[in-house]
C-alpha cells in the first residue's frame, strides 16, 4: 500500500528552476514533465552489514557471470571509506572459524574488495569509483591509513588498466578511480555517500544506505549465531524466516578491533590474504603499500575484537536505478581542479581538486562525462515509490552547473516528513547533533493536541572518536528535544531515547551507525546522512526516501525482532485504525520491551549528569570550582537492567565547566562571573574541537538564528528562528545576494 506522495515527498518549488534540487541537475530537468520521484520500484531494507554486504557480493558475482557470457556493462561505487581487504566472503579460508589461514591456501573466489575490483575489470566490466580523499594534513587526525588505502586502490586500478591494455588497447580505461577533494572545505568536509550501482547484462541493481565497503561493518554469523543469507529472498521471505530464525545481532565482525588485517606484511614482504587461482594479481607489484588502519571503536565499550556495528541499507530495483546513476554522473563531472595520477605526492592542501587514476578521465583539461544513463524498466508488481534526497554543499570554487547553489534536499525532506507524521517517528542515528531538528520535533510533540505523536530515538552508547565533543553535541540536542517534556528521571512525555547494548557481552556496546528514520507507517528514509549540521549542509550525502506502507510495517517487525528477540511482536495494535493512536500504543509496548532481560537496548543516560559548585579563593578573587560527575554506562549485562543512576561502567564525559556558568553565577550570587572564573575539580580536558570543525557548514550559520528579513509576514515563513523548517524556508525563499550564501540567487 502506498501513501500520498504529495504529502510525504518533496515537490518542485514554485520558485522554478527545478528547486529544491540543484539547478540544471537531472532531477531539476524533470520539472514540467515528470514527478520528482520514481514509481514501481522494488526495495528491500537490509538490517545489518552482513545482509547488506552479502547482497552486494552476490550482485557482483552475478555481474561477473553475465560478463563472462559476453554481456558487458559497468559498476559504479561511491564511498566515504573503502578498505582493500574488506572481505565479503562466507567460505574463504580466512573467515573467523578457520583463522589463521595456511599460506598455501587459496580462496575459492577472491571476494575482498580489491579482489572484486580486479575480477570485475578482468571480466571486461567498466569500473568507476568515487572516493573521498582526506588531505595529507589529516594524518594528524588519524586519517593517514584512510588516505593511503584510497591511494592504494587507485594505483592498483591504474596498474591493472596498463596490464590489460597490452593485449586490448580499449581496456586502458577499464577502471578509473576518482580521489575527490571537491568539498566545501578541505579541512573539515568529506564525501560521505555510500552507494553502489551495477548494470551488467540482466543485473540491474543499486544499493544505498549507511554501509561502507570497510572494516568493522560486517556483524557476521559464527558457530553460536547461525544465519544463512539467501540472495533470492524477498521481504516476505525474510519475514517468514524471522518466525523460525529471527534476525539477531550476530557474532561481530572478525575484521574489527585488533583483528583488522594488514594488506602488506612488512617482515616477509607479501600481500596478506588468500587469493583465488583464477585472478591475476600482477597489478599489485611495486604498488605503494597502505598503512595499517587503527580500530574503529574504543575497546572499553565495544570489546577488543568481533565488534558489533549496526547498520541499515537498501537494495533497489526499478527506475530509481537510473536516478542514482544520474546522481553519480553529476558527482563525477562536478567542476573542480583536475590532476593527473602523477600527483600522488602532493600535499593535497588545495581546495576543489580531484585526482584521477587514469589520464583517460580527462579531455581538453576537463572531466570526461560518463555515458548517458539508460532507462530502467518498471518492476512488475513492485509498489514502492522512491525519492532521492542529497546534500551537495555550496562551494565557492564551483564555476559551472550543476550545483552552483548546492542542493539540500535531505534537510528539506526530513523537515517535511517530521511535519507530515502524526503517529510515530522512529530514528536510528550515529550523530544526533542537530539542534534545529530537535527543536522541530519538540514543537511537533508539544503542539499535538491529541497527544498521539511519539518519537523513538536509537543511538550508539559511546562515540567512535572525539568522545567528549561528540557526547556534548548530542547532549545539547537531546536537551532541546526533551525540553519541557520530563516526567521523571530519564522519563519523557512521548519521547524514548535508547542506546544499542548487547544483553550478554561484558563490553556490551553495539555501535549504531545506521542513518534511518521511519515516519508513521508510510515513509522509510535510509542513506548516508546523519542528523547533524555537517550532513545537512556540508558533506556530500545521499538518502533514498521509500514510500510504501506495507514495506515500512514489515521493516518495523524485523527491527523489533532484532532488538527484542524474546518478545513477541505486539500484534494487538491496529495499525489501520482510522482514528489513529497506534503510535502511542507502539511506543508503550516498545518502552516495556526495553526493560526485558534480553533486550538489545538500554536507556540513554545523558540526563544523569551531576555537578557540585562551590566558591574557591585564588589570589584574592572568588572563583567557582565545578565538580562534574558524568553519566556512566553499565559495567556488565546484569547492571544494564538496573536504574542508570546506579551504573558503574565507563564514564561518558559530556560536559564542560562553561556549561554551568549560569548555575555558578546563581550559586555564588555573582552575575558578573565569566567562563575564565570556572575551575574544574575533576578531570582536566584538552582543548576542545571548535564547533566549526566538529559541525561545519557550507551555509552561513547565522541562518540558524534568522527569520526572513525581506519583509514581515512573508507567506510560508514559519517565523521560528533556529528550527529546521525555518532554515529550509530561508534557503529556498529568502536570499540576500552575496551577504547570505544561501541557496537562492
Amino acid at each position: 500500500m502506498v501513501a500520498d506522495p504529495n504529502k510525504w515527498f518533496l515537490k518542485f518549488s514554485p520558485n522554478g528552476d527545478g528547486r529544491p534540487w540543484g539547478d540544471d541537475t537531472y532531477m531539476a530537468r524533470r520539472l514540467g514533465n515528470y514527478e520528482p520521484w520514481d514509481e514501481n520500484c522494488k526495495v528491500i531494507p537490509m538490517i545489518g552489514g552482513y545482509e547488506a554486504l552479502s547482497a552486494m557480493r552476490e550482485s557482483l558475482e552475478a555481474a561477473i557471470s553475465e560478463a563472462k557470457k559476453g554481456k558487458k556493462g559497468y559498476v559504479y561505487i561511491a564511498d566515504f571509506r573503502l578498505n582493500p581487504l574488506r572481505d565479503l566472503s562466507d567460505d574463504n579460508p580466512w573467515i573467523i572459524q578457520n583463522r589463521p589461514w595456511n599460506e598455501t591456501d587459496s580462496a575459492k573466489k577472491d571476494q575482498t574488495v580489491i579482489g572484486f575490483i580486479l575480477r570485475l575489470m578482468q571480466a571486461g566490466i567498466n569500473v568507476r569509483i568515487l572516493l573521498w580523499l582526506p588531505i595529507k594534513a589529516s594524518i594528524v587526525a588519524g586519517l593517514g591509513p584512510h588516505m593511503s588505502d584510497h591511494f592504494y586502490i587507485a594505483e592498483v586500478v591504474s596498474k591493472e588498466c596498463e596490464r590489460l591494455s597490452k593485449n586490448d588497447p580499449s581496456a586502458i580505461d577499464r577502471g578509473i578511480v576518482a580521489l575527490d577533494l571537491r568539498v566545501a572545505s578541505p579541512i573539515t568536509s568529506t564525501h560521505h555517500q555510500k552507494m553502489m550501482l551495477i548494470r551488467v547484462g540482466d543485473v540491474n541493481v543499486a544499493y544505498c544506505g549507511g554501509v561502507d565497503l570497510a572494516f568493522t561493518r560486517r556483524d557476521a554469523p559464527d558457530a553460536i549465531h547461525p544465519y544463512v543469507y539467501d540472495p533470492s529472498a524477498t521481504l516476505d521471505d525474510l519475514l517468514v524466516l524471522m518466525e523460525s530464525s529471527p534476525p539477531q545481532f550476530l557474532g561481530g565482525d572478525w575484521q574489527s578491533g585488533k583483528n583488522i588485517p594488514p594488506v602488506f606484511d612488512i617482515q616477509d614482504k607479501t600481500h596478506r590474504w588468500p587469493r583465488s587461482l583464477d585472478t591475476i594479481y600482477d597489478a599489485l607489484r611495486d604498488v605503494s603499500k597502505p598503512s595499517h588502519p587503527e580500530p574503529d571503536l574504543p575497546k572499553e565499550v565495544y570489546g577488543e575484537d568481533n565488534q558489533i556495528w549496526h547498520d541499515q541499507h537498501l537494495w533497489l530495483q526499478g527506475p530509481i536505478i537510473k536516478t542514482l546513476e544520474e546522481q553519480f554522473c553529476e558527482r563525477w563531472h562536478d567542476a573542480g581542479n583536475v590532476h593527473e595520477p602523477g600527483f600522488w605526492d602532493s600535499l593535497q592542501i588545495k581546495t576543489n581538486q580531484v585526482i584521477f587514476s587514469s589520464r583517460t578521465a580527462v579531455k581538453d583539461d576537463d572531466i570526461k562525462r560518463l555515458d548517458e544513463p539508460k532507462e530502467v524498466d518498471l518492476v512488475p508488481g513492485a509498489s514502492s515509490l522512491v525519492q532521492m534526497w542529497r546534500t551537495i554543499p555550496l562551494r565557492l570554487e564551483r564555476k559551472r552547473s550543476p550545483f552552483m547553489r548546492g542542493e539540500f534536499t535531505i534537510m528539506a525532506g526530513i523537515a517535511n516528513a517530521c511535519q507530515a507524521a502524526d503517529e510515530l517517528i522512529w530514528i536510528f542515528d550515529q550523530y544526533f547533533f542537530s539542534r534545529p531538528l530537535a527543536r522541530l520535533l519538540n514543537q511537533r510533540i508539544k503542539d499535538d493536541k491529541k497527544k498521539k505523536l511519539c518519537v523513538i530515538l536509537v543511538l550508539p552508547p559511546y562515540a567512535d572518536s572525539h568522545p567528549h565533543e561528540v557526547h556534548h553535541a548530542r547532549k545539547l540536542a537531546l536537551n532541546d528535544l526533551t525540553d519541557g517534556l520530563m516526567l521523571g528521571p530519564g522519563k519523557f512525555e512521548r519521547v524514548g531515547i535508547y542506546n544499542l547494548w548487547h544483553h550478554s557481552r561484558i563490553t556490551g556496546g553495539i555501535y549504531c551507525h545506521a542513518k534511518v528514520q521511519m515516519y508513521d507507517r508510510s515513509l522509510l528514509v535510509c542513506g548516508s546522512a546523519n542528523l547533524n549540521r555537517r550532513s545537512f549542509t556540508c558533506d556530500t550525502e545521499l538518502d533514498c526516501a521509500v514510500l510504501d506502507e506495507d514495506l515500512v510495517l514489515k521493516h518495523y517487525r524485523r527491527l523489533w525482532r532484532v532488538l527484542f528477540p524474546d518478545i513477541a511482536w505486539p500484534s494487538q495494535i491496529n495499525f489501520n485504525d482510522p482514528n489513529g493512536g497506534w503510535g502511542r500504543q507502539f511506543f508503550d509496548a516498545f518502552e516495556n520491551a526495553v526493560k526485558t532481560q534480553n533486550s538489545c537496548l538500554i536507556p540513554d543516560p545523558w540526563w544523569n549528569a551531576d555537578k557540585q559548585i562551590k566558591p574557591i579563593n585564588i589570589d584574592g578573587r572568588t572563583k567557582a570550582a565545578v565538580d562534574i560527575r558524568p553519566p556512566r554506562l553499565p559495567a556488565d549485562p546484569a547492571e544494564a537492567r538496573k536504574d542508570p543512576r546506579n551504573w558503574t561502567g565507563v564514564a561518558r564525559e559530556q560536559d564542560y565547566e562553561e556549561d554551568y556558568l549560569e548555575d555558578a553565577r546563581g550559586t555564588l550570587k555573582n552575575p558578573l562571573l565569566e567562563k575564565e572564573d570556572l575551575l574544574s575539580l575533576s578531570k582536566k580536558y584538552a582543548a576542545k574541537i571548535e564547533d566549526g570543525l566538529l559541525e561545519p557548514s557550507s551555509l552561513n550559520t547565522k541562518i540558524e538564528a534568522e527569520i526572513c528579513g525581506k519583509s514581515s509576514g512573508v507567506i510560508g515563513d514559519p517565523e521560528a528562528p533556529g528550527r529546521l523548517d525555518e532554515i529550509v524556508f530561508l534557503i529556498e525563499n529568502c536570499g540576500h545576494g552575496d551577504k547570505w550564501p544561501w541557496r537562492v540567487p
